[in-house]
């Protein structure tokens, strides 16, 4: 069975996300222009039904995120979505390999990549609403550890960055090479950041332009 906390900090991101969509369907969502608040939670319903999929499928290669049918209630459809992967992610063994964004897959790293997905789409649907609070530590932390096999692979080339979390004392290093540049900041900024979101965190130029061009998920 999986992390209890993990599983609690998914159902809470995702009910709080239902939540603010409820209130505001057609509100914009900054992060994402062009963007509502339906779009947002259509998107994580997708990637809440696909990793569904991959637990009881456990498939060897990467399936498609299904879609609401026509004439669906989004809102519903997320919300059957949610806790059908709670309950799926809830029974799966973490160990067992699966298809996934990392080296030697496992539907462990599927549980923390949903900590990740719905923590940070939470402080989207809440920076839509004027009020972002801070990523969880969990949220964040799993972000920083993540990131060097999730998201550095599809940067180009860039020189050695150390990633200081202070509030956890914590580090990273992120690429290979030379020069070393340092970045200090609460594990929530770093991560905001390292995830193109706004942040005091000040990245070196080429580390800023990199992951400023990260593609944002297609809207349909």
């Amino acid at each position: 069975m999986l992390s209890a906390e993990n599983l609690g900090e998914i159902r809470a991101g995702g009910e709080r996300i239902l939540e603010l969509a409820r209130r505001d369907p057609g509100r914009a969502v900054p992060q994402y222009p062009g963007w509502v608040m339906v779009d947002l939670i259509e998107h994580l319903g997708s990637i809440h039904a696909r990793t569904t999929l991959i637990c009881r499928e456990l498939p060897a290669e990467r399936p498609s995120a299904p879609r609401p049918p026509e004439g669906a209630d989004v809102h519903g459809w997320c919300e059957s979505n949610l806790e059908e992967m709670l309950s799926a992610l809830g029974e799966a063994d973490p160990d067992t390999p699966v298809w996934g964004f990392w080296p030697e897959s496992t539907m462990g790293l599927w549980e923390r990549r949903m900590v990740i997905e719905t923590g940070v789409h939470q402080w989207d649907a809440e920076q839509a609403f004027g009020d972002p609070g801070a990523l969880t530590d969990l949220v964040a932390l799993s972000g920083l550890n993540e990131f060097e096999t999730m998201w550095l692979p599809r940067l180009v080339e860039l020189p050695v960055l150390e990633v200081k979390a202070v509030d956890l004392g914590r580090s990273w290093m992120f690429s290979s090479g030379s020069p070393l540049r340092t970045v200090s900041g609460t594990a929530s900024d770093l991560y905001l950041r390292l995830m193109s979101r706004p942040s005091p965190v000040e990245l070196p130029l080429q580390w800023a332009t990199a992951v400023d061009a990260l593609e944002p998920p297609p809207k349909k």
